[in-house]
Formats: structure tokens, C-alpha cells, sequence
């Protein structure tokens, strides 16, 4: 894990008080965050800034970005054949800020949050990492390789 996660919350913490806690976020939510997403989230609680948000009215095809927005619903999970004959999950939110809302879309690991009820609408969420593109459906936000999507606020 980079230090510059501490870096941003060090005069706060102890390292050794730092690797604690994201040690303690990840058994938290039983292994679905890396060590780089549950030092992100301790970095939050903490009060550091991980990330800039974008407003969703600012979206276009083609950015990265971060968001901060509520859940207002979530479709039902649906099961599909990839071409390499594994199996996949699949389920879309719609988030909401105070510009707008846009189509998030939760894949495979991320669906498991829907699963185990970390995730449900009337939610507030960080989605950290993202990438807009736009389909039949508008615009799209999904999570980048490096990304993660933390439920900051349960409903």
C-alpha cells in the first residue's frame, strides 16, 4: 500500500494506529476491500480527503472521476454466461446528487455489497475511481480497476 494514504492523515495517527485500522476495514467488510480501498476509507473517517467529487450535471463520456451521491434504487441482480463459460453478476444503481442522476453499474465483487444488504437505496455512496461512458441508457459511471465504491452512509 502507498504511504501517501497516511501521508494525508499522519499528523492525526501513528502509522502502526493507521495499518490498525485498515487492517480492522477489511475485516469489516469481510475481505471485499483491498488494503487500498479500506486505507481510502480510513483516510475518511479520519476527516482526510481522498478525492475530489465531480457533480453528476459535469458528467461526459470519457472521464475519470469520483462521486458522492444517494442511492435512489437498485435493479434486481441478474446472472449471465460470460464468452469463457464463467458466470457473472450484474445489477445497476441510479445515484443521485443535488445536479442530477446517472446510471452506476455494479459488477461481479461489487454486487456482493447488494447480496449481503451494505447496499440499498437511500444510501449515500463514494464511488471512487470511475469511468463515464455513455450508452443507449445515458450516461454510465462504472468503477475503475483501482477503484471502489464505499457505502458511506447506510439508510
Amino acid at each position: 500500500m502507498g504511504s501517501s494514504y497516511y501521508d494525508r492523515v499522519k499528523d492525526l495517527v501513528s502509522r502502526e494506529g493507521f495499518e490498525a485500522q485498515v487492517d480492522g476495514a477489511v475485516r469489516e467488510w469481510g475481505g471485499l476491500l483491498d488494503r487500498d480501498a479500506a486505507a481510502m476509507l480510513v483516510v475518511e473517517r479520519l476527516g482526510g480527503r481522498v478525492a475530489e467529487f465531480a457533480r453528476i450535471a459535469d458528467l461526459q463520456e470519457g472521464m475519470e472521476v469520483s462521486l458522492r451521491a444517494s442511492v435512489t434504487s437498485i435493479t434486481p441482480i441478474r446472472e449471465f454466461s460470460r464468452s469463457d463459460g464463467t458466470k457473472g453478476r450484474v445489477a445497476n444503481l441510479e445515484l443521485r446528487d443535488e445536479t442530477g442522476f446517472c446510471r452506476f453499474v455494479l459488477w461481479d465483487e461489487d454486487v456482493e455489497q447488494v447480496v449481503r444488504g451494505r447496499l440499498a437505496a437511500g444510501a449515500t455512496v463514494r464511488a471512487l475511481d470511475c469511468f463515464v461512458r455513455r450508452t443507449n441508457f445515458g450516461l454510465e459511471v462504472s468503477r475503475g480497476k483501482f477503484g471502489a465504491l464505499l457505502v458511506e452512509a447506510a439508510p
